[in-house]
């Protein structure tokens, strides 16, 4: 069940979990984290020491506006737009320079231009959208989840997603895969498809450029390390559907069903109404639906869904304890 971060503070306004890490930022833009540091994703400069409570980030170019943990590194934007990334460079996903230097402390992404919007931080590769609605990836593209085109070793400064479009609102990285909404609600996803994640058909052919996912029009989106799951507008009524596609062996696609990978949107049990928040973990989903209620659904081997429970994998959503 859920317990409180040490410090009693009420000024959080913004969090996100990476793969042994947290950070979250306060109303007055600082960004503190905790967890593992063998790589330097606490941002804090120091010894690479693993911290049980909040330590405050060093560096950056101002006030925090936006921050996302990947699995080894993390990546942050300031109230200027100005993009910072620190933590493990494997492959460049850290998108500073081209020679792989892990980074304790915030180091700037390659170009140092003010008008980035928003960033992903993935396990191996890192996505941001500019201002001007345009997409970026960089770092592992094994499986051309960097979307450009042909897949190559790794690219270790920004490089802009095949078709040019300028309508990008919300990015979501997998493991290996990528996935991205527009503005008009469609969804494209491009990378490995080993499970059925790219959510396009059963063919689980890989993508090195976007392609559109089945359905829609999708209000969100969000990836897990083999399955995305995304909300549109219910069939009957008034709110959201969630949906799940890719790998299903713990349960994280909350159909219901006998667990069975799926190559396109199946309707997650239970998982219609206001939606106010989604995300996956590697092997497990989360959705706040109706009054602030929180449900998880999927893997459960460490107890990952707060339901207070025995550890127990979940098909369907349950409620979060407390």
């Amino acid at each position: 069940a859920p317990v409180e971060v040490a410090g009693g503070r009420k000024v959080w306004v913004q969090v996100t979990a990476g793969g042994f890490h947290t950070c979250a930022r306060t109303v007055r833009g600082q960004l503190w984290c905790w967890g593992s540091d063998f790589w330097g994703q606490l941002g804090n400069g120091g010894a690479n020491t693993d911290v049980g409570a909040p330590v405050q980030v060093t560096g950056g170019g101002g006030a925090w506006a936006d921050v996302s943990a990947g699995y080894q590194h993390t990546c942050g934007r300031t109230l200027g737009g100005r993009l910072w990334c620190w933590g493990n460079d494997g492959s460049g996903r850290l998108g500073d320079d081209a020679a792989v230097a892990d980074r304790t402390e915030p180091t700037e992404v390659a170009g140092a231009t003010a008008d980035w919007r928003t960033v992903t931080a993935g396990t191996f590769h890192t996505c941001a959208v500019k201002r001007s609605g345009r997409l970026f990836c960089w770092g592992l593209d094994s499986a051309g989840q960097l979307g450009d085109g042909p897949p190559l070793v790794g690219r270790h400064t920004p490089v802009e997603v095949a078709g040019g479009r300028t309508d990008w609102t919300a990015i979501a990285l997998g493991r290996s895969h990528t996935c991205g909404l527009q503005r008009s609600g469609a969804l494209a996803c491009w990378g490995w498809d080993d499970a059925g994640q790219l959510g396009d058909d059963a063919a689980h052919a890989d993508q090195a450029s976007p392609v559109p996912v089945a359905g829609g029009p999708w209000r969100a989106v969000t990836a897990g390390g083999y399955h995305t799951c995304a909300s549109g507008r219910a069939a009957r009524g008034f709110g959201d559907q969630v949906y799940c596609w890719g790998l299903d062996t713990y349960g994280a696609l909350g159909d219901g069903a006998p667990l069975a990978d799926q190559p396109l949107p199946v309707p997650v049990s239970g998982g219609v109404g206001v939606l106010s928040a989604l995300d996956a973990g590697e092997y497990h989903t989360c959705a706040r639906l109706d009054l602030g209620r929180l449900r998880c659904w999927g893997l459960d081997s460490n107890g990952q869904l707060g339901d207070g429970g025995t550890n127990t994998d979940q098909a369907a959503p349950v409620l979060v304890a407390g």
